[in-house]
C-alpha cells in the first residue's frame, strides 16, 4: 500500500496586512494538510497491525485445517481467481448504471463472470463448497471471489446459509465471506452488514446504510474486517476520492 506523508513546515506570517491575511489562509491549508497526514500515518499503523492480525488469523485457520488435499482443484480455482482479476479494476458500485453497463459490457465482464459461475457450479456440485482443508485457503478465497462477482444472486443467496456455518466453524475465511453478505444484502434492498459496499454521490464515495452502524467496527472485526476510518483511508488511496460523511441508499 502507498504511504501518504505530507510534511508541514512552520509558517511565519510577516508584513502588510493583505499579506497576513493571505498567509494565515496559507497555514490553514498546510495545518488542514497536516492533520489529513496525521490521519493518514494513524491509518497505516492500524492497517500494519490489521494486516499482521490477519496473517495470524490466516495462520490459525491453515494449521486448523491443513494446506488443502485437492491440489488439481486449487489449481483450477486459483486460475479462475487469475481470470477474474484479469480484467482493470471493477471499482465501486453504482457509479452511473448505464456507465457500468457500458464499462462491463466493453470488458466483457458479464461473459466473464457468467462462464466463472457455471464452473463454480460444478465444483460446488462435485466437492461441496471449496473448504480450506480441501483446496488450502487462498484458493477457498479464490471461491468466494468468484461468488461475490456472480450475476446469479439467487444461488448467491441460497449459498449464504451454509457458507455463514462454515465461516463459523473456522472452516472458511469469515473476512472473504463478508463482501458476499454485503453484496447480497444490497441487492435485496436492505441494509448492508460489514460496510464494504459503496457508491459515488456528488463526485465522492458514500458507504451505503448499514444495519446498526454504531455496532459496525465490532461486527467488522468480528470477520477480521479492518476497522472503518482504516478502511476509508484505503479507499481514498485506491481511488483517489474523498469518502464522503453522507450515507448513500442503497438505489
Amino acid at each position: 500500500m502507498k504511504m501518504l506523508r505530507v510534511w508541514a513546515p512552520l509558517v511565519l506570517c510577516l508584513g502588510m496586512a493583505g499579506e497576513t491575511v493571505a498567509c494565515a489562509a496559507q497555514s490553514s491549508q498546510v495545518q488542514q494538510q497536516a492533520t489529513a497526514a496525521t490521519t493518514a500515518s494513524d491509518a497505516d499503523l492500524e492497517h500494519a497491525t490489521w494486516a499482521v492480525d490477519l496473517e495470524k488469523r490466516h495462520a490459525e485457520l491453515i494449521e486448523r485445517n491443513g494446506p488443502g488435499t485437492n491440489a488439481t482443484l486449487r489449481a483450477k480455482l486459483l486460475k479462475m481467481r487469475d481470470e477474474d482479476q484479469a480484467t482493470p479494476e471493477r471499482g465501486l458500485t453504482k457509479v452511473d448504471p448505464k456507465e457500468v453497463e457500458a464499462y462491463r459490457a466493453a470488458l466483457n465482464l458479464h461473459a466473464t463472470d457468467t462462464r466463472l459461475t457455471a464452473e463454480l457450479k460444478e465444483i460446488v456440485a462435485r466437492n461441496g463448497w471449496p473448504t480450506i482443508a480441501l483446496v488450502g485457503i487462498d484458493a477457498s478465497n479464490a471461491a468466494m471471489l468468484i461468488l461475490t462477482h456472480t450475476r446469479d444472486h439467487a444461488w448467491q443467496r441460497s449459498m449464504l446459509p451454509q457458507l455463514e456455518t462454515l465461516a463459523s466453524k473456522g472452516k472458511i475465511d469469515g473476512s472473504a465471506l463478508a463482501t458476499v453478505v454485503d453484496k447480497e444484502l444490497v441487492s435485496e434492498g436492505k441494509p448492508q452488514r460489514y460496510g464494504t459496499q459503496f457508491k459515488v454521490m456528488d463526485g465522492k464515495m458514500a458507504m451505503i446504510a448499514v444495519e446498526d452502524p454504531e455496532g459496525l467496527d465490532a461486527r467488522r472485526a468480528s470477520v477480521f474486517l479492518m476497522p472503518m476510518a482504516v478502511y476509508e483511508q484505503l479507499l481514498m488511496q485506491m481511488y483517489h476520492m474523498e469518502v464522503s460523511d453522507r450515507v448513500a441508499s442503497d438505489r
